[in-house]
């Protein structure tokens, strides 16, 4: 070797020596990557039964007329407040007086022959069997008088109690068969429910007394306590799903006397609560498939994260049920976890 090339030699080992300093005083000056944690919590060991129902009164009656007519007057509107014992609607009565006329001269008339009877019959002029016959008579005429007055009180719809009108389903002068509802009147204290339909599955898990979250399309900013209040035992035949009617407590956030508002349940079931399960934001996953999902642990003593694979039993809105619980307190990685390596140190951003 010449000279010329252990110069060379010893200058570009100068070289590389150099960049390799350089280098590592680079990536010791390098900022750690900053990212924001999670600390996952407890909950309810299976998902919590979603369902879609209308808001209402608990106790709506459709009220109508004993019997047919053609209706004089309706004395109320839509949204109206009625007391106890109001009067509401009133078909023509013309019929239904002359068939009460009818009955109580029909009645009258079994009276007499009833009275002349007896006293044929102290003469000897008629038999046993023949007063037997006018007394039966008499009876029957007093039963037809007795339900003739009876139809007579109900060609008036009168408030069954304090409350407010919700529907008006027919006009004056309208013809309207016995039993068509006419109105539709809320009890003013019977409470609000929701009512929902619930599929096999869910209405197997779910129970009178379970507690419930319920939102409003129309609020969406307030969220009402409820509770599971009746479950039906058969399914609608129209839908083949379970009746499920929910009690909305009101006494926190008002809700509008408005029936038929959209409301959408979040029911925990209390077998779920028997045990519970590992959740985490659903921001904590970075990347899995259906039986496992990768995150990072973060270790607060260290500074760093460690990479780990879960099973994830369901979703539950923006978090995740893990299969496999982990310990109280565990800290997960959430903004940030996509750009991590195992063993890396980071640093905790502000909230």
């Amino acid at each position: 070797m010449t000279a010329r090339h252990a110069c060379l030699l010893f200058a570009a080992a100068a070289l590389l020596t150099g960049c390799g300093s350089d280098a590592d005083e680079v990536a010791a000056a390098a900022p750690l990557r900053a990212v924001r944690i999670a600390t996952v919590k407890r909950g309810p060991a299976e998902p919590p039964v979603l369902a879609t129902g209308l808001a209402a009164s608990r106790d709506e009656a459709r009220l109508a007329f004993k019997v047919g007519g053609v209706i004089a007057a309706i004395d109320v509107r839509e949204g109206e407040e009625v007391r106890a014992g109001q009067r509401l609607a009133r078909i023509e009565a013309a019929e239904i007086d002359a068939s009460v006329t009818q009955a109580q001269e029909a009645l009258n008339k079994a009276n007499r022959d009833l009275a002349r009877g007896k006293k044929l019959f102290a003469d000897d002029v008629v038999t046993r069997e023949q007063i037997d016959d006018l007394g039966t008579a008499a009876a029957v005429a007093k039963a037809q008088f007795d339900a003739a007055r009876f139809n007579r009180r109900y060609a008036e719809i009168t408030a069954p109690a304090d409350g407010r009108v919700l529907s008006r389903l027919a006009e004056p002068r309208e013809l309207v068969q016995a039993g068509s509802p006419v109105l539709i009147v809320s009890a003013g204290d019977s409470g609000t429910v929701l009512e929902v339909g619930l599929a096999d599955r869910d209405a197997l898990r779910v129970r009178v007394g379970d507690t419930a979250e319920v939102r409003f399309d129309a609020l969406p900013d307030r969220v009402f306590a409820a509770k599971v209040q009746e479950i039906a035992r058969a399914s609608d035949p129209r839908t083949g799903t379970w009746r499920c009617e929910l009690a909305v407590d009101t006494t926190k956030a008002e809700l509008p006397a408005f029936s038929g508002l959209i409301g959408r349940a979040r029911i925990v079931p209390a077998t779920s609560t028997a045990s519970s399960r590992s959740y985490l934001p659903i921001a904590a996953l970075v990347e899995g498939d259906q039986a496992k999902a990768r995150l990072y642990l973060f270790d607060p003593k260290t500074g760093t994260v460690k990479s780990a694979e879960r099973s994830v039993a369901f979703v539950s809105g923006s978090e995740v049920a893990l299969s496999e619980a982990l310990p109280d307190g565990t800290q997960v990685v959430t903004d940030g976890a996509a750009y991590l390596r195992d063993g890396e140190t980071v640093t905790v951003a502000a909230p």
